[in-house]
């Protein structure tokens, strides 16, 4: 699931849960506040028989004031009714005319008597009122009051007036439990934002950071792992691929600065023997050692042959340079299997002097003579030639043998070349395709070779977009697999055995 799935799955849930707290919390707290306001005015316990005397008493007055008006006026009824209201933070204040009657634990200040403002041109209690125009202050003390009026000539008012100044307490109360409760739903709503975020992002991201150090260090050999599945998760995985990819890069730098010194020391190495042979052969002559014709003639061809020895290494270094730059120019085509390989097979038959030397081709039932595959003729020849005349250096059978077997797939051409030679050691074949490297550097000596052939054939074949494989037995032979595309569509979409 991804992260930004997560967090709106999260932000729906967190917002329902939120809205009934915050209502239960609501009616919870407003509850609270009525009851704790009617347990401040009336007495504990008493609650519901209170309210029920306040509405006897309010009917009484009704009654009163339809059939006996004059008795609202009489401050003998004023007393019963106060008496009877029984209010333990209030009181009754009647107003008529100039008079005044207070009955109850109320302020008898002519200042509080002036803040009773009746209901203007209403019969009654007016609901629609307000309650901010009902409550007053004196003394420090806070009241609500509910005024009605009696009779239409002479008007009486009737004052319910209520000490509340205990219920700011209350009221202080129920904020910071409201507040406890918002602090309490900001802890429900953050806690699993807070989970989510430092599982899928902040602690990748801290993994990120340590490689980035690791990286600034110089320190490569070290691997990234996370347990996230989200695009986090992702980010770090191919923040370690990089730096593989990095690692992989400098050991790659490392091998061919490696590569270069010891090309450096090769190339120094080949062109110092011919060139030694070459100047100690012109000072005999020099010397006047070549004095016969015969021994001057020997000791031109050796110059001669050692001249073409230089020549043939500075031709196979500039070749090589131009394909390690991919500065070789290729003429790719299509070119027909049978007829290529028959006349290198002839061109290098005639070469082997002896009689119980062959080369064999073996064409497959999906091989004809149309069949065809994609290359430079010049340099794919190239790599045909190295490999056979490798294999005819080291020969060490009676009977010498090579055998090329041809095989055609839907896309692509497979060459396999064996040969019943000497063999290579198994560790030294990963390096036969190494810039001069000989698996016996004591044959160099007697069968030549400047130790880039391979190095050369490996490089012409992956850069026509094929592969070159080999595998050897000690003292029993080697076989090389060459696999080249047959169209001008490289495709490696078959799965060849080699």
């Amino acid at each position: 699931m991804s992260i930004r799935l997560k967090l709106i799955i999260t932000y729906a849930v967190l917002v329902f849960i939120s809205a009934a707290i915050l209502l239960f919390a609501g009616i919870t707290i407003v509850t609270g506040v009525v009851a704790a306001t009617i347990d401040s005015v009336f007495d504990e316990g008493e609650s519901h028989g209170a309210i029920m005397r306040t509405l006897d008493v309010l009917v009484e007055l009704r009654q009163t004031d339809k059939y006996n008006p004059e008795d609202l006026k009489d401050p003998v009824f004023i007393e019963k009714i106060s008496k009877e209201s029984e209010f333990i933070n209030g009181g009754i204040i009647v107003k008529y005319q100039d008079e005044i009657y207070n009955y109850g634990e109320l302020p008898q200040d002519k200042s509080f008597y002036d803040k009773l403002v009746p209901t203007k041109d209403f019969d009654g209690y007016d609901r629609n009122d307000p309650d901010e125009e009902h409550l007053i202050s004196e003394d420090g003390k806070k009241y609500y009051y509910m005024d009605y009026t009696f009779g239409t000539e002479d008007k009486v008012v009737y004052y319910l007036v209520i000490d509340v100044t205990s219920s700011a307490f209350v009221n202080s109360t129920g904020g910071r439990w409201f507040f406890g409760i918002l602090i309490g739903i900001l802890v429900i709503v953050m806690t699993p934002l807070w989970l989510i975020i430092s599982k899928d992002i902040i602690r990748p991201v801290r993994k990120l950071e340590q490689g980035v150090k690791q990286i600034k260090d110089g320190n490569l050999d070290f691997k990234l792992e996370t347990d996230s599945k989200t695009e986090m998760g992702d980010v770090v995985e191919s923040f370690d691929a990089m730096r593989q990819e990095l690692k992989n890069s400098i050991e790659k730098q490392i091998k061919f600065e490696e590569n270069r010194k010891e090309l450096i020391s090769s190339i120094s190495h080949d062109l110092k023997t011919p060139i030694a042979s070459i100047k100690g052969h012109v000072e005999g002559i020099m010397d006047g050692i070549a004095s016969s014709p015969e021994k001057l003639d020997k000791y031109l061809s050796v110059i001669y042959q050692k001249s073409r020895d230089m020549d043939q290494l500075i031709d196979e270094l500039f070749l090589l340079s131009k394909l390690d730059l991919n500065r070789l120019p290729f003429e790719k085509k299509e070119i027909k299997v049978i007829p290529f390989l028959d006349a290198i097979k002839d061109e290098m038959q005639l070469g082997w002097e002896s009689d119980n030397n062959s080369i064999v081709i073996h064409y497959e039932d999906s091989v004809d003579d149309e069949t065809t595959f994609v290359a430079d003729q010049v340099q794919i020849k190239r790599v045909f030639v190295n490999i056979i005349q490798n294999a005819m250096k080291y020969m060490d059978k009676d009977e010498h043998k090579i055998d090329i077997e041809v095989t055609a797939f839907s896309k692509i051409i497979k060459f396999k070349i064996s040969d019943n030679g000497q063999g290579i050691p198994e560790d030294q074949v990963p390096y036969i395709f190494d810039m001069f490297y000989r698996v016996d550097e004591s044959r160099n000596s007697t069968t030549g070779g400047s130790g880039l052939g391979l190095a050369i054939s490996k490089q012409i074949v992956e850069q026509h977009e094929g592969t070159i494989n080999v595998s050897s037995k000690l003292g029993v032979g080697t076989q090389i697999i060459i696999v080249l595309p047959k169209k001008i569509e490289v495709l490696h979409e078959e799965n060849i055995n080699y």
